[in-house]
């Protein structure tokens, strides 16, 4: 297991970049205990996908696609193209100290 970070020290509403099995990858914090966290890349041409806080999104600035946080499903793409299939979610597990490891 890889140790990403502990909760204590990430902010409620924040996201953290992390290398997972050598690919970039995102955490975002949701809650107090609630995180998530995907492979940092859009599924349509490979771009850098970002938390935004603002509008709690994931969003991929290449084609302005926007992604659920939830479960990395397609909220809104661009016209442009078709997007149907969603962000590559990591399996994460808390310890009992507050630790994240992604698996």
């Amino acid at each position: 297991m890889n140790k990403i970070v502990n909760l204590k020290d990430l902010k409620k509403g924040s996201s953290l970049a992390f290398d997972h099995n050598g690919q970039k990858a995102l955490l975002i914090k949701l809650s107090e205990k609630d995180v998530c966290a995907y492979v940092a890349t859009c599924p349509h041409e490979g771009g850098t996908i970002e938390w935004d806080d603002d509008i709690k999104k994931i969003l991929c600035e290449c084609h302005l696609s926007l992604f659920n946080v939830a479960d990395g499903s397609v909220y809104r793409h661009s016209s442009l193209f078709k997007l149907k299939k969603g962000l590559t979610k990591i399996e994460l597990k808390l310890d009992e100290n507050g630790n994240v490891f992604a698996l």
